[in-house]
């Protein structure tokens, strides 16, 4: 039976073997708490920072150097590692504009999904939000969920409450739905390889 974690949801039986997984977004906020939580698998790590590339090794995943905006070397990348698992945890929150963060969902979703279907990647993880947005930052996350459960394979879309914490851009809790980033780590790795296939929320409030 599996433990409850801080999320309405159920999960799978527990899997023991060792999966290959690549995660977009490995240098994010979500990214580089979550790997740890992962060493078990064998994992690829996205950065399009040369200079973050070690950091990626040391969190314990292969780096790969890539751009998501580039399709073609974003497809090499996972026929090379051939991933069961592709986690999407992309998002432009460092660069302070809202457009690019809708880009990023949009254009860089779109090109990991389908680049995840050509490697024959059995499981899709999105990295998703659980407050309202407006405006085209709202459609922005609608068209990342909407395409993500038309893939091909598996479709998990994680539902994550406002982030707060170390390294994140609150250091005390924010207005609900929230989830501490230690939380969200622990419970984001355990569903990634374990959810069933389905939207799960992951805050604070529904644990």
């Amino acid at each position: 039976m599996c433990a409850k974690p801080a999320v309405l949801t159920s999960c799978r039986t527990t899997l023991t073997e060792t999966m290959r997984i690549l995660i977009a977004g490995a240098t994010g906020v979500l990214g580089r708490a979550t790997l740890p939580h992962l060493h078990r698998h064998e994992l690829a790590g996205l950065t399009r920072s040369e200079e973050k590339l070690e950091s990626v090794r040391e969190l314990g995943a292969q780096p790969f150097l890539c751009d998501v905006y580039d399709y073609e070397a974003l497809l090499r990348v996972a026929e090379l590692f051939r991933p069961r698992i592709v986690a999407n945890f992309l998002t432009a929150l460092s660069s302070g504009s809202a457009e690019a963060n809708s880009r990023v969902r949009r254009e860089g979703g779109a090109n990991l999904l389908n680049a995840a279907e050509a490697a024959g990647a059995r499981r899709l993880v999105v990295e998703s939000v659980a407050f309202p947005l407006e405006g085209d930052g709202a459609a922005a996350v609608d068209e990342l969920e909407q395409s993500a459960r038309g893939f091909l394979g598996e479709s998990v879309i994680l539902r994550f409450g406002r982030l707060w914490g170390p390294g994140t851009y609150y250091g005390a809790p924010p207005r609900p739905p929230t989830i501490h980033i230690d939380r969200a780590a622990t419970t984001g790795a355990r569903l990634l390889v374990q959810a069933t296939p389905g939207t799960h929320l992951v805050t604070e409030q529904e644990g």
